[in-house]
């Protein structure tokens, strides 16, 4: 909410309401939208050139965005906007000084430029000097917008520190009546009553800040985007209104022939496979005809007395190839294709009125939403066998449904409509839906038709009804609820179809009657009805069937061509790759120079394509893809008229925090770590992980560097650290000896304790085969990146076929005590992938180790004997004690994707260790960005570069707050549930103390001892959204249940609002 910018963190709408009553109880406020800023006209190149660093910056690029700003200065040197964005970007990278310079250019344009006199303000108070001065550029903004709660909030500060006292207090009660969510102002007001010894004002105010901040309010940061709009920077429309491009018709369209048949329901698909749309219509029968040439195609049969009253077609079994679902008072069928032809049809569940298909799960396949008299959902395996979900979706019939994600939260929703109402049903993503129409104000909605689409560009769904004779738009405000626009056209559709049909940059409607068709224009905030058709409206569809960048309609079995003038186009053809072949679920955004665009993949559509109009736009700054299993892809400027083929990327989203060890030369890539330490991680459906917190890693050869041991620990996935200590262990022993610690990834506790294993006389195997009897050996003797993968893969990431190795170590009866040790790597699977194999009655299970019996058969010794932890790196299993024989063999069996580079065995020696435990001199927390990395054999263990910097990456962003820049060793020194929260890009710089050389005769062996925790943004991951609830290591398990929380002592509420006060928005997107 821009005019008062209250900031709700992205919960419930349950939840929400429940705090309301809370909050009003502490103050009455009322929320405003304020009007928007006019923007002054500039070089149309500088305007883009700093509109892409906004752009930049909303993704957390800062580098890129200060660059981009540059560029625009360069074009246009008095632009004030462009230069305090400038100054924004150089904060956001906590270059003050450039900063500040930056800020003070841009008042000198314009002495009235709030966002500059709001930073600089900010920056006088990040120096820590001259307050005076920050309170003077704050009361400046405060004087211009007395209603932005964040002016207030920092105005109260600089009076704090001013000793200001009673004024002080007046800014953060009025903070607090302008946004009773923000948690700052509470403490800030309630850390002031304690300084003035107002005993009981500070208890009291304190309980409200514990109240909000438990329930995961949030307050304002140190960090863009977490210090009110006015520090955030400004995209300029250059007055480029995006509604000059509203043309609103008129609409042209002729017919192409008679009508073939009398249709009952018609629908789209590219059943030969040319990228053209085909067109199946029921008639008497089915008919299907060839997209562009009309030609017909070879179609199902149905079976006698069906009584088909809808089809919808999409990949339900990622074949690449178009699949078919009939409903029909008969039941519902589904006819899968197969080398040209239909295999018979399936029955899939009793007599339906329609089914919409959508990854409700997005586990990577396509589910179905059956309509009829009750609504159902049936869960797809992967290989389109169906199951019914068991959980009734809506209390009512549904006409009409769709999947839409109405909360940006990556997760899709369900949108039901009938003549009794409007439906919908929020995705708790365990599988269960929840309804929520009362609480989005929507229901009393009733209905016929519906479109959902993003009608006003503001990047929420919003909804558009036929009900009563008119067509009602429902605005969607950012999630939290609708709001009814004027209803502003007449119509009695029974449906709706929405498409730009005037190529000017919106989304037009097409109300859909018995006997006409209803264009209606989008064009000054509001449709308007153009000349009606006169076609039935029982089946009808609208795409580009003959090429030429306009949309089409079908109707009554012929094809109406659309013959009006219009502006620029694009179309854009998706392709699943982890996600659904159709890419159902998809959110597509085309930015152009004046507009945002932003529509979703639907399975009501055609074959994963979206044709966009572009108006006057001749090019396409760029095109961003979220698909539904979570991936982000860009791709940059392009030009209009043109289709474009897009495949999914096959990405890696997380992993764990990835370690450098300064060698003396360079700071070189170790491996990952912590890869145990995973919250939320979902092993089936309704059960966690319980995370490993600590592990102890070989670093390699290190080197002084100004008298300390430099580690540089970097965040660059998708996915959220929590560091709460580290110590360097340097191990000093005899040279003969290589000392290896007691680790390895298991499945679940008890976890290996600490211990040191000096080996010696270590060697390979004297054999080695596989499961299917072949020899391996030679690729399990060195490393030398050539692992063993001789295993089947699923399709489900993380698992593969049932494989084995048997290894026969030779001789070890001179061995006193026999350790395994392994080198190798492990492909994760996802939370995702777990639920997905679930569905199928697959469960992964981790290395068993069985050894010989000496009677020619095997014995298990350990159902799980561990493996290595994520990218690269040793682990090792103990063998003493464990062969009944001198029959020295064993067998490690699994489905986990586990990629063996080298085994060798080794004998354990009972010798003399001089530990050296180090904690950290010093540490510092700052942004670095993504170093590159290679892909090893093109896979997922990757090779990291240190020195080669990327500065962007395509990670959405968890909502909550990070730890600040600077200084942190106060919380790596000990495991305190005091963390380091490390957001990506952000890189921890820890410094050990050197130490003195080893005594003679000796060598020096270093591990890094690390405890913390980690979480990743799957969407079947426990809070994968936010950085809260904290983890502690007292915890039952995560999430934990309600009677468990954070520990609340005066020292962890003290860290919590000194140290994590880089407050981040959620952005999914």
């Amino acid at each position: 909410m821009e005019g008062k910018n209250i900031t709700m963190p992205h919960i419930s709408v349950k939840v929400r309401q429940a705090l309301l009553p809370l909050v009003a109880a502490l103050l009455g406020v009322a929320c405003e939208q304020g009007p928007p800023e006019e923007a002054p006209a500039w070089p149309p190149k500088a305007r883009w050139h700093n509109n892409q660093g906004v752009v930049y910056m909303d993704q957390h690029n800062y580098t890129r965005g200060r660059e981009e700003f540059a560029r625009a200065l360069a074009l246009a040197p008095d632009y004030a906007s462009a230069q305090a964005n400038l100054g924004i970007s150089y904060y956001a990278l906590g270059k003050y000084d450039s900063a500040a310079t930056a800020l003070q250019t841009a008042i000198a344009i314009d002495p009235d430029l709030l966002h500059a006199n709001y930073a600089l303000g900010l920056i006088y108070n990040a120096q820590g000097r001259e307050h005076d001065k920050a309170l003077a550029a704050l009361q400046k903004v405060a004087a211009a917008d007395r209603d932005d709660p964040h002016v207030r909030y920092y105005m109260g500060q600089m009076r704090a520190k001013l000793n200001e006292g009673e004024a002080a207090i007046a800014d953060f009660k009025e903070a607090i009546r302008l946004d009773p969510y923000n948690v700052s102002a509470y403490y800030g007001l309630a850390n002031l009553y304690r300084r003035l010894g107002r005993e009981e004002e500070w208890k009291s105010t304190l309980e409200q800040f514990n109240q909000l901040s438990q329930a995961g309010h949030q307050g304002v940061s140190s960090s863009y985007q977490g210090q009110g709009k006015y520090a955030e920077a400004v995209a300029d429309a250059g007055g480029g209104d995006p509604s000059q491009d509203d043309v609103a018709g008129p609409f042209a369209f002729a017919a192409a022939g008679p009508a073939a048949v009398s249709v009952r329901f018609a629908s789209l698909g590219d059943f030969d496979a040319d990228g053209r749309p085909d067109v199946l219509a029921g008639a008497e029968g089915l008919h299907l005809y060839a997209g562009g040439t009309g030609e017909m195609l070879t179609a199902p049969t149905l079976p006698d007395g069906f009584g088909a009253t809808g089809a919808i077609s999409g990949d339900l079994d990622n074949d690449g190839t178009a699949d078919l679902v009939l409903s029909g008072a008969g039941g519902t069928l589904l006819y899968r294709a197969a080398n040209g032809e239909w295999a018979a049809g399936e029955d899939l569940s009793a007599a339906s009125t329609g089914v919409v298909l959508g990854d409700a799960d997005h586990d990577g396949d396509l589910d179905l939403l059956v309509l009829g008299p009750s609504v159902s959902l049936l869960a797809n395996d992967g290989e389109a066998r169906f199951v019914a979900t068991g959980q009734p979706v809506g209390s009512v019939a549904a006409d009409r449904a769709a999947f839409s994600d109405l909360d940006n939260d990556r997760d899709v929703d369900i949108v039901l409509l009938s003549a009794e109402g409007l439906q919908v049903q929020t995705n708790n993503r365990d599988g269960t839906f929840s309804e929520i129409a009362d609480a989005l104000d929507l229901g009393a909605v009733q209905g016929a038709g519906l479109a959902v689409e993003d009608f006003n560009q503001d990047g929420y769904m919003d909804l558009a009804i036929a009900a009563n004779g008119a067509v009602e738009t429902h605005i969607n405000q950012a999630g939290r609820d609708f709001v009814r626009a004027e209803a502003s056209a007449a119509s009695s559709g029974r449906a709706l179809l929405s498409a730009d049909f005037d190529n000017d940059g919106d989304l037009d409607l097409l109300a859909c009657e018995d006997e006409r068709l209803q264009p209606l224009a989008y064009g000054g905030g509001q449709f308007q009805p153009q000349p009606s058709i006169d076609e039935p409206g029982g089946a009808v569809l609208v795409a580009d069937f003959n090429g030429d960048g306009r949309v089409d309609i079908w109707a009554g079995g012929r094809v109406l061509h659309n013959q009006g003038e219009g502006g620029h186009w694009i179309e854009i053809a998706a392709q699943g790759l982890n996600s659904n072949r159709d890419g159902v679920g998809a959110k597509v955004e085309v930015k152009t120079t004046h507009r945002l665009q932003k529509r979703e993949i639907r399975s009501e559509g055609y074959a994963g394509v979206l044709h966009f109009g572009l108006a006057q736009s001749d090019s396409v700054e760029f095109i961003r893809i979220l698909w539904p299993g979570g991936v982000r892809q860009t791709e940059l400027a392009t030009g209009a008229g043109q289709r474009l083929e897009l495949t999914e990327l096959d990405r890696k989203g997380t992993s764990c925090p990835i370690l450098y060890a300064w060698d003396g030369e360079r700071y070189r890539f170790v491996t990952d770590i912590l890869g145990g330490a995973i919250i939320g991680y979902l092993t089936s459906p309704g059960q966690y992980y319980q995370p490993d917190t600590d592990e102890y890693v070989r670093l390699g050869p290190l080197a002084p560097k100004d008298g300390h041991y430099v580690l540089q620990l970097t965040n660059q996935l998708e996915e959220i650290i929590y560091v709460d200590a580290l110590e360097l262990v340097a191990v000093d022993h005899p040279p003969e000896f290589d000392v290896y610690p007691n680790e390895r990834l298991l499945s679940q506790p008890p976890y290996p304790e600490f211990k040191l294993y000096p080996l010696r006389n270590l060697r390979p195997p004297v054999a080695a085969k596989d499961h299917r009897g072949l020899d391996v050996l030679a690729t399990l003797e060195e490393i030398d990146d050539e692992w063993y993968d001789g295993f089947g893969r699923l399709d489900i990431h993380g698992y593969a076929e049932d494989y084995a190795l048997e290894l026969n170590l030779g001789d070890l009866s001179e061995f006193a005590h026999p350790v395994l040790l392994g080198y190798g790597w492990v492909d994760y699977a996802h939370s995702t992938s777990n639920w997905s194999a679930a569905q199928r009655g697959l469960s992964l299970y981790p290395p068993r180790l069985s050894v010989a019996d000496g009677e020619g058969g095997w014995v298990e010794v350990s159902a799980d004997m561990g493996c290595p932890a994520g990218l690269p790196k040793h682990a090792l299993f103990d063998l003493a004690g464990l062969f009944p024989s001198d029959d020295y063999r064993l067998r490690i069996e699994t489905n986990t994707a586990l990629y063996w580079d080298q085994l060798l065995v080794g004998d354990a020696a009972d010798v003399p260790l001089t530990v050296h435990r180090l904690q950290p001199a010093q540490s510092d927390l700052h942004w670095r960005g993504y170093p590159a990395h290679t892909s090893i054999k093109g896979t997922f263990a990757f090779r990291y570069h240190y020195d080669q910097l990327e500065l962007e990456a395509p990670w959405g962003t968890h909502a909550g707050a990070f730890t600040r820049f600077g200084p942190v060793e106060e919380l790596v020194g000990e495991i305190d549930d005091r963390f380091v929260i490390m957001f990506h890009g952000d890189e921890l710089t820890v410094e050990f103390a050197a130490l003195p050389p080893p005594a003679s005769g000796l060598v020096r062996s270093f591990l890094l001892y690390a405890d913390g925790f980690g979480k990743d943004m799957d969407l079947h991951s426990a809070h994968s959204l936010t950085v809260g609830p904290l983890p502690f290591h007292g915890m039952s398990g995560y999430p934990y249940p309600a009677d468990e929380h954070y520990p609340q002592t005066s020292a962890h509420l003290e860290y919590l609002q000194e140290y994590n006060t880089r407050w981040v928005k959620g952005y999914y997107e």
